[in-house]
């Protein structure tokens, strides 16, 4: 997945699909429908979020052209996943969260 430039999430149905995750993780800028949690998952500057499917595939041909700005909006999209996805968020949620069961 990694060697491709633009992951096109498509699900309508999950609430928050695990590769679109891991497709952040790994730098690639997203483009997805505005169906799912998705909206709240990927900022602004790492793709393309909407219900318009002509908007959406403006964006992804966008990102399929301009390799620079696709790098950008990978950036992006990783230091955002790891920010809020990543081991060390995933840890801190879990210790607050135990620490106020067991208060």
């Amino acid at each position: 997945m990694a060697r491709r430039r633009v992951y096109l999430h498509t699900a309508r149905w999950t609430s928050l699909g695990l590769s679109l995750l891991e497709a952040m993780h790994l730098g690639m800028p997203v483009v997805a429908l505005a169906t799912t949690e998705a909206v709240h998952a990927v900022p602004s500057d790492a793709g393309a979020i909407s219900t318009d499917v002509l908007s959406l595939a403006k964006a992804y041909r966008e990102l399929i052209h301009e390799p620079d700005f696709a790098v950008l909006a990978g950036k992006s999209a990783r230091e955002f996943a790891l920010a809020h996805y990543g081991l060390e968020a995933f840890l801190d949620r879990w210790d607050a969260l135990l620490t106020e069961v067991t208060a």
